[in-house]
């Protein structure tokens, strides 16, 4: 289960860098009210754990 959490928080990360390197749209405008850094960032946040654990429960 920890494996699969780990895959879910690599790809929502992974989603917001997408995200965040093609550019505002109407949709997600308001992921860059305070610029690219804090998306950035909250991606970092979440891809670095999930890495944590889908590599422990490998």
């Amino acid at each position: 289960m920890k494996k699969i959490a780990g895959i879910i928080m690599i790809i929502i990360g992974f989603c917001l860098t997408v995200i965040v390197k093609i550019g505002p749209s109407k949709e997600t405008s308001w992921l860059f009210r305070y610029g690219e850094l804090v998306p950035l960032l909250v991606a970092i946040a979440i891809i670095i754990p999930g890495w944590i654990m889908y590599n422990k429960n490998r």
